[in-house]
């Protein structure tokens, strides 16, 4: 199996470019291979044209571009092509979230855990106080949380509330009970939003078999380009909702004192939609589905194994890995700040990880800790990697010392 995956590395120019790097910063974005590139360079060269408007060829062509990518997204994820968003990006989809949500008065509360990455806690925190509604943070327990705290918490808040939570934490690669929680933020009368730009690159996904009512996650971190994000919604849900950014492509009629907007999902699509981006993510999960997520899934699982293997062997070295974590592994070291080490394994090694506090500062608080190394796996990751990481960090340690 690693065989074929060392394969794929070829798919990929910026190897070929850098043949002895080892790339592990992959929760922050991933490479992109050459069908992707060939797509953005393809449309910009042939096909340049806004959408949906104009009437001649290029335009006619390049909507069609643009309207394939939003059905290859959905069959993707299991969803209604009306019921794809594009958005610059997770953040833009969950502040687009946070603020239409609050701004329809039809909820009273927010409820986020501890361990969100910021961009799925500060929207919802913000909103609420600039809309004077209540906000609710879900404590947490070291990596992950207790399911009889998320029940409480949602007891005492004020009703109706939205609830939302990440899919697989950005910080330890903690896979949460998502499933379970949605069944309990419906039973409560609450709407459950799922941040998936960690879990959709990971593991197959049904939007409608999932039960969430809403999902958004990024491109980049998916093989696609960078200003390119969806947000999923449930076609009911979105026929309620008002628009989060006003101007061109999102109306239907303006008239002296009102405005009436375009049907879902263009009414969240104000001025000049990223169709270049749009078809490049599109291409991007082309390429996926011929390797086949549960394949990739399956690989990312063994490197991310072995590599807690290799590394719980360095003395000093502690691994902060919940059980139900999958592609990330975070650590520091007793002796060396974790800036320090990453700059070493860069340096020493060519061995590219992150180091920081990983948008997630309260995630951080409860650890103890204020900052981490984190080395996140994808698809073009081996088995040589990852003993290039442990050896690159035994290399930094005794240059250290």
């Amino acid at each position: 199996m690693d065989d074929y995956f060392c394969k794929l590395k070829s798919d990929f120019p910026i190897f070929s470019k850098h043949p002895d790097l080892v790339y592990l910063d992959n929760a922050a974005t991933t490479q992109k291979p050459f069908s992707v590139i060939e797509k953005l360079k393809n449309f910009y060269s042939e096909t340049n044209a806004n959408v949906h408007r104009a009437v001649y060829r290029l335009a006619e062509e390049s909507t069609a571009l643009y309207e394939e990518a939003r059905e290859i997204v959905a069959s993707f994820v299991g969803a209604k092509s009306g019921e794809v968003i594009f958005t610059r990006g997770t953040t833009e989809s969950l502040n687009l979230l946070a603020y239409s949500l609050g701004l329809s008065k039809k909820y009273r509360a927010f409820v986020v855990p501890l361990f969100e990455h910021h961009s799925n806690f500060v929207p919802w925190q913000q909103v609420a106080h600039i809309l004077g509604l209540k906000f609710y943070p879900v404590k947490i327990h070291a990596s992950g949380f207790l399911l009889e705290d998320v029940v409480k918490t949602i007891n005492r808040c004020e009703k109706p509330f939205v609830f939302s939570m990440t899919g697989l934490t950005n910080s330890l690669g903690y896979r949460t009970p998502f499933e379970e929680v949605t069944k309990l933020v419906h039973s409560a009368g609450g709407v459950f939003v799922l941040d998936g730009a960690q879990l959709i690159p990971h593991e197959p996904f049904n939007f409608k078999e999932s039960g969430v009512d809403f999902l958004a996650f990024s491109g980049h971190k998916i093989l696609g380009p960078t200003g390119i994000g969806v947000l999923v919604g449930k076609e009911d849900l979105l026929k309620q909702m008002i628009p989060f950014q006003y101007g061109g492509e999102m109306i239907d009629r303006v008239g002296e004192r009102d405005t009436t907007f375009a049907p879902i999902p263009h009414r969240f699509e104000a001025g000049t939609p990223n169709v270049a981006g749009a078809v490049g993510l599109g291409e991007a999960l082309k390429y996926l589905e011929r390797i086949g997520i549960e394949k990739i899934s399956k690989h990312i699982k063994n490197l991310t194994e072995e590599a807690v293997k290799e590394l719980s062997d360095i003395p000093g070295l502690t691994l902060y890995r919940p059980e139900n974590s999958h592609g990330i592994i975070s650590f520091s070291h007793e002796n060396i700040h974790p800036h320090d080490l990453a700059e070493l394994l860069s340096r020493l090694s060519n061995v590219a990880i992150r180091s920081g506090h990983h948008c997630s500062q309260q995630q951080m608080k409860v650890l103890g800790v204020s900052s981490l190394c984190r080395a996140s796996f994808y698809l073009y990751n081996t088995h040589s990697d990852v003993k290039k990481l442990a050896d690159g960090i035994r290399e930094a340690l005794r240059w250290f010392s």
